[in-house]
């Protein structure tokens, strides 16, 4: 059976197959006309849009007693339907007593094109949503929403304006308060970053970011390659975890056994603590070593996941570390950072977006207004999003992927008297016709009716034929929406 819908910003077709033993609606989508901008330079290839790492840092924190770089108003900062925001100096270059400076003396602003950064509201007072823009750029998006008294982080791809600010914006239909922290894991460099030696066009050279089709490495409940990994991670505990010659779970290798990865995209995914904790990804970690900064907050008895940017140790693994209680964890390869690529190639190159453009929400009109349901799945076609990315009215070309906020907007049940329900969502690569769906989840909802709860999670999505993507719903109905960031070129 296939019907197709075409309507002003989106086409959709929708088909039901077999997938795994379930019914899929498959949905083929032509996103909006209107043109999202990319940032970028005028200077040769060189390390333009490639990753450098940094020793993690919390650059902004806001808590009384605590605070790192607070600006006024000092505290835990205002949230209502006005939508009022600060700014912050993510890149400590426009601020005198700038606290944690992780950026190199040789790095300027107008060297750096994003900032990869977890950004955490904590101790919120009533429920409601973050987002994140280059002051003085306004965006609608939101990069994390919460409930009143919930720590919730989620990874980022800051901008900043040419002085290094960015603006923070909290909404809340409640007048609140909220604190807010930022912890920096890397930035993404320009073009014209040299290192401050212009003579040597090697040592300011950066990572590229290469997305794979998702795989599972680890998940401790019981289905992982040797029995030593299938054990929850205790209190104050670690376990190491092997990246380079990584296979999924029963499958293939996912990430090269070769010296040159020397990062990897993860989605970590915390299952059932039994106390409120936090989790941390490090590349390396000594016995007794408590990490800095964290990847993820969880409170007991839920399920929450968050996309980690880590390097990978010298001995080619990461370190999970679980601060409290004990955890059963998950872990999902999206990608991974190459070193030594060709300074003439684009492949893997990541420019990112003017501001966060919002690419589709199922709840708009304009997209249908149709939830997805139990057990299915829809084809989204990047196709014209992809042609209409430009910088400067000229199209950035071919693309590989890209990295956006995924958010679960609303969950409801399939049926009235029916358990609550208890969802993820699947992202993956896709031709038209059917693949098999692989163990992976990108985010995990609980039901909220009748008062919507989002969840969201940053998300790097790999493109398929012609660029589609598919996305799959485990239970329920779910209302879902994209808000990207940046987009992976390719050659």
């Amino acid at each position: 059976m296939t019907e197709t819908d075409t309507r002003t910003a989106v086409r959709r077709s929708r088909r039901l197959m077999a997938l795994c033993a379930a019914l899929v609606t498959v949905t083929s989508v032509s996103l909006p006309s209107t043109v999202p901008t990319a940032s970028a330079d005028v200077c040769a290839l060189g390390p333009g849009g490639e990753y450098h790492a940094v020793t993690p840092a919390r650059v902004f924190d806001s808590r009384t007693g605590r605070s790192i770089n607070d600006v006024a108003p000092l505290g835990p900062k205002p949230m209502s339907a006005a939508d009022p925001t600060f700014d912050i100096d993510v890149l400590g270059l426009a601020t005198t007593g700038f606290q944690n400076s992780w950026l190199g003396a040789d790095v300027a602003a107008s060297d750096v094109l994003a900032v990869v950064a977890s950004v955490t509201v904590v101790n919120p007072t009533q429920k409601g949503n973050l987002g994140a823009h280059p002051k003085g750029s306004p965006s609608a998006s939101s990069l994390l929403n919460f409930g009143a008294g919930q720590n919730v982080p989620n990874l980022g791809v800051l901008r900043t304006d040419a002085s290094g600010l960015a603006t923070i914006r909290l909404h809340s239909d409640v007048s609140g308060t909220a604190d807010v922290l930022v912890d920096v894991f890397g930035w993404f460099s320009s073009s014209c970053y040299d290192a401050g030696t212009p003579l040597d066009a090697t040592d300011e050279r950066g990572a590229r970011l290469v997305p794979v089709d998702p795989g599972r490495i680890l998940d401790t409940r019981g289905s992982s390659t040797t029995t030593t990994d299938d054990q929850p991670l205790g209190a104050q505990r670690q376990r190491s975890l092997r990246i380079r010659g990584a296979s999924a779970i029963g499958g293939s290798v996912i990430v090269p056994d070769d010296p040159d990865v020397v990062g990897v995209v993860l989605n970590v995914t915390a299952v059932l603590p039994t106390a409120r904790t936090y989790v941390s990804v490090v590349p390396e970690l000594a016995a007794g070593q408590v990490p800095a900064t964290s990847n993820l907050n969880v409170l007991p008895g839920a399920v929450k996941a968050n996309l980690v940017i880590v390097p990978v140790g010298a001995d080619g693994k990461v370190r999970l570390y679980n601060n409290a209680g004990r955890t059963n964890l998950v872990v999902d390869v999206m990608g991974y950072l190459l070193d030594g690529e060709d300074v003439a190639t684009r492949r893997g190159r990541v420019v990112p977006l003017a501001t966060p453009f919002r690419a589709f929400d199922t709840r708009a009109a304009g997209f249908g207004s149709v939830p997805l349901g139990p057990s299915f799945a829809e084809d989204w076609s990047f196709a014209d999003f992809a042609s209409s990315v430009a910088i400067g009215g000229v199209s950035v070309g071919p693309q590989m992927g890209l990295i956006g906020n995924l958010t679960n907007a609303e969950l409801r049940r399939q049926y009235p008297g029916w358990p609550i329900n208890r969802s993820y969502l699947t992202v993956w690569p896709t031709p038209a016709s059917a693949g098999a769906r692989p163990t992976v989840s990108v985010l995990n909802s609980v039901e909220n009716s009748p008062n919507p709860n989002p969840v969201p999670n940053m998300a790097l999505i790999k493109y398929g034929v012609d660029q589609q993507v598919r996305f799959f719903n485990y239970q329920g109905y779910a209302h879902y929406l994209l808000d990207v960031s940046a987009v992976v070129l390719d050659d």
